[in-house]
């Protein structure tokens, strides 16, 4: 496993999938876009991005029971504080199984209240 990954996990937590893409995350003060890494482990979702040329990485977390919303079709979701990542040029990895892997562990995650999945 790469160095960055192993950074970002914490001890007791593994990765299910991955995808690398360009993502358009939308907030609150607008909408950016990120080429990076995302990792949907046990626990919760990370997204990497790394700028080799001024030599910074960032690091975003989403936690599963935060998710309100799944459109595979689309290839987004949503959170309940108004964020809302969608994946748009897949470089490596598999849009669709890694949307349902998140499916699976928003699911199961404590607290989710007004899930809806679209497919």
């Amino acid at each position: 496993m790469e160095k960055w990954k192993n950074s970002l996990l914490s001890p007791d937590e593994s990765i299910i999938d991955e995808i690398t893409a360009t993502f358009e995350v939308k907030e609150n003060f607008g909408i950016t876009y990120k080429f990076g890494n995302m990792l949907a482990t046990n626990k919760r979702l990370i997204l990497y991005t790394k700028y080799p040329l001024i030599g910074q990485s960032e690091t975003a977390i989403y936690h599963y029971e935060e998710i309100i919303r799944i459109d595979v079709v689309n290839s987004l979701f949503s959170f309940h504080n108004g964020v809302s990542v969608a994946v748009k040029l897949v470089n490596k990895g598999n849009t669709e199984l890694f949307l349902e892997t998140i499916k699976l562990f928003s699911n199961h995650a404590p607290g989710i209240r007004n899930f809806q999945q679209s497919s």
